[in-house]
């Protein structure tokens, strides 16, 4: 069946497949973190790791961005061949990068406060998410340099190299969340710690990247040279824009988080629980996203048409497919996987209860996370920001006028965000390709 592919459905799946792999044991730390506490015997501990997953999760993709144009200008500076610009992009990158560790760690017990007195949850829970945020908070620093290592090994393709670096990572914390829970008998300090060690593993990773690869060893950069304060400029505007999608998206989760909170724990817990699922399901998906980076990256960097339209099309069709996939499972062995995860009925109740808009978001949202691969390889961020914009105020205006009042509407919300971003990429990706924007000559 392999041999029955193009040449570029070979180069999707060859860097696709990897990721995947890959992307899943990121969620599958927060999978693993739902099933550590989920059979403690209280919602309070699902409802705390929720939280304060949420919050984390809300500064991580405000910025997430980082990995995302890092592979971007990587692809596009491979594709050109531009050995001394990509080196100077890692550089910009990891400096702006260590402003924001720096501001985030400096105003931690603020960001800490205020993002708790924000969601609103029970007392315990809040509680609970402190502990855990007071030392997760900490790893910050640890996953832009990850995010950073991984973006570059992605967009010159060495993807070995990016797979080996995050399944350690998440490897790692998995077994120091067993370790720390069960034998030591620690609580939900124990996932934090576990996290907290794992992610700076990444500096052996980034010791060695300095050691061996190539670029570090044979481009020699002056120190005005990355101190060019135009170039770096350059990229904080590019960044901004990126920033302000990644902020309106995350913005929402935990606005979603915050709305699920009030109407009790044992909705707070469901709607963790079903998150966490929508998450093995994005970073999933993103792996086809990386794909489309790095592959209409590289083929505007070598300003090829045709081949920009393959990649376009080959990353688009295998996205679908990994989407029916995820469809058919967890249609099959949705209650299995819920009681896997914890063994209290109520909360078996409401996710079951809440699981169809799960699966229609799984329809809705593919080509939205297709397309954001697509417009972040040809750096067409103004766009993305632009759209998100557009679908986040569609959400809000959703949610607290139209559907206001209990956990359906607040899921039919979240529906018709992904649905709107979806239609609206859409119609850019034809127009784009219809007028030929995407290659300059």
């Amino acid at each position: 069946m392999f041999n029955s592919f193009s040449r570029i459905d070979k180069n999707t799946l060859k860097i696709a497949i990897p990721l995947i792999i890959s992307n899943i044991t990121i969620p599958l730390v927060g999978f693993v973190d739902n099933v550590m506490m989920g059979h403690l015997g209280s919602m309070v501990y699902l409802g705390a790791i929720g939280v304060g997953s949420i919050i984390i999760s809300y500064i991580l993709f405000s910025f997430g961005f980082i990995k995302s144009l890092t592979t971007g200008f990587v692809s596009q500076h491979t594709g050109s061949n531009n050995t001394k610009e990509l080196l100077l992009s890692l550089s910009h990158f990891l400096l702006i990068s260590s402003f924001i560790s720096f501001l985030i760690i400096f105003f931690r017990d603020q960001i800490i406060i205020f993002s708790l007195n924000f969601m609103n949850a029970s007392s315990e829970v809040n509680i609970n998410s402190k502990i855990y945020l007071d030392y997760r908070i900490w790893s910050i620093p640890a996953i832009f340099l990850r995010d950073i290592l991984i973006g570059y090994y992605i967009g010159v393709q060495k993807i070995k190299a990016a797979i080996i670096i995050s399944i350690t990572v998440n490897l790692l914390n998995i077994i120091l969340d067993y370790y720390f829970i069960y034998i030591l008998n620690y609580s939900i300090e124990g996932v934090a710690i576990a996290s907290l060690i794992s992610e700076y593993s990444v500096v052996f990773f980034i010791l060695y990247a300095i050691k061996n690869e190539n670029i570090f060893k044979n481009t020699n950069l002056k120190i005005h040279e990355i101190f060019d304060w135009l170039m770096i400029k350059k990229k904080v505007l590019v960044n901004m824009n990126m920033f302000l999608r990644s902020f309106i998206l995350m913005t929402i989760f935990i606005y979603f988080m915050k709305v699920g909170a009030s109407y009790g724990d044992s909705v707070l817990a469901a709607n963790a629980i079903l998150l966490n699922f929508f998450f093995l399901f994005s970073y999933g998906i993103d792996g086809f996203a990386h794909s489309s980076e790095v592959l209409v990256g590289n083929s505007i960097g070598k300003k090829n048409n045709v081949l920009l339209k393959q990649s376009i099309y080959s990353t688009g069709k295998f996205s679908v497919i990994l989407a029916s996939i995820y469809f058919i499972i967890f249609n099959v062995f949705d209650l299995l996987i819920i009681q896997f995860v914890t063994d209290l009925e109520v909360i078996h109740t409401i996710v079951l209860s809440n699981i169809t808009y799960l699966y229609l978001i799984f329809i809705s949202a593919t080509v939205a996370f297709w397309l954001d691969g697509v417009f972040i390889g040809s750096l067409k961020v103004t766009l993305l920001r632009n759209i998100m914009i557009i679908s986040g105020i569609l959400f809000f205006i959703v949610e607290t006028i139209l559907l206001q009042g209990n956990n359906d509407n607040l899921w039919i919300s979240f529906l018709v965000f992904f649905t709107a971003r979806s239609m609206l990429l859409g119609i850019a990706l034809h127009y784009h390709m219809k007028h030929n924007r995407f290659i300059t000559k």
